[in-house]
């Protein structure tokens, strides 16, 4: 990647009072518990390290079909008489999925599908509508009837209530991205369609593909804006990236970035014209700089080296860098 740390801007994810948003006459537990997403919004109140964030995104490579061919063409031209084995006869790992790879001041760090639903708490299960583009997608007649009243230019205008902060979460937690609220693709129209009609959405691979698509802009178009951040965060928590960062006592919050998210509450729905004045209680939850013990009350999800040995690899990097 050409673009340097200093050039991206971290987005995080959006915390939601659920509370607030009930008490403003906009009660969204029945779309999101038919979701079980419960732990997904649990896993979003906590703080992101914005500088591990760019660290990680700076160095990401894509490893798909094509870099695997690659491999193997390679294989053989060192030795072309290797040609036509397996992967395993050339000394190659098979191929499973598509990953995306980076590390963390020496430490690998993976992700995949599975790994991002391990870290939103939820299965790899569920719809997912691709490719449309084609005016022939049978999801976009279904959307505009249901969603938009009919009208077929599906405004934002012709939404419910709850369906408009259904895709402001969408936005800001789920699929986020840059641009205004009324703002809709296909992509977001269908994944908000399978909220409101109570149909299974495969989270973690719409999320997956998400950071692909950005991945791929930041690196074709120098686009400087990377998403995600809380949930990175969360994924190098689980596969025990931050025990040898609190091990090798180099950093602090304010050399990782440490920040939170925003909330969306009762004042949200003031903000986007959806109700006109906002009743505050003193159980709401509030913006705080909360300053993170490196959360060490989560078993990681694996780790490639032991951890006196990462601790090491991050005191190096500290100290030559």
């Amino acid at each position: 990647m050409k673009l340097k740390e200093g050039q991206l801007t971290v987005q995080v994810e959006n915390l939601v009072d659920f509370a607030s948003l009930t008490r403003h006459e906009c009660d969204l537990s029945s779309f999101l518990r038919y979701q079980d997403l419960s732990g997904y919004f649990t896993m979003l109140d906590g703080p992101t390290y914005e500088n591990l964030v760019r660290y990680f995104w700076v160095r990401v490579e894509i490893y798909d079909k094509n870099v695997a061919r690659l491999e193997e063409h390679e294989k053989v031209l060192i030795d072309p008489s290797v040609e036509g084995k397996t992967r395993e006869e050339l000394g190659l790992k098979p191929f499973t999925e598509t990953e995306i790879r980076s590390n963390i001041m020496g430490i690998p760090v993976t992700i995949t599908e599975d790994v991002i639903a391990r870290a939103c708490r939820i299965t790899v299960k569920g719809s997912i509508e691709e490719n449309l583009n084609s005016v022939t997608s049978h999801c976009k007649g279904i959307v505009k009837d249901y969603m938009f009243k009919g009208n077929a230019k599906g405004k934002y205008k012709d939404m419910q209530k709850e369906h408009k902060v259904l895709q402001k979460l969408m936005q800001e937690c789920f699929l986020p991205k840059a641009g205004g609220v009324d703002q809709l693709s296909s992509e977001h129209k269908v994944f908000l369609h399978f909220f409101v009609t109570f149909e299974k959405v495969n989270l973690p691979k719409y999320i997956f593909h998400h950071m692909l698509c950005v991945l791929k802009e930041i690196q074709e178009k120098n686009r400087t804006f990377i998403l995600y951040g809380r949930l990175l965060l969360e994924i190098f928590h689980q596969g025990g990236i931050l025990e040898p960062l609190k091990l090798s006592k180099v950093v602090n919050d304010d050399q990782l970035g440490t920040v939170v998210g925003k909330y969306i509450n009762g004042t949200t729905l003031k903000h986007i014209h959806l109700v006109k004045e906002v009743v505050k209680m003193e159980t709401d939850m509030k913006e705080s700089n909360i300053l993170s013990n490196l959360m060490d009350d989560f078993p990681p999800i694996s780790k490639q080296y032991p951890i006196d040995v990462q601790a090491a690899f991050v005191y190096d990097h500290w100290k030559t860098t």
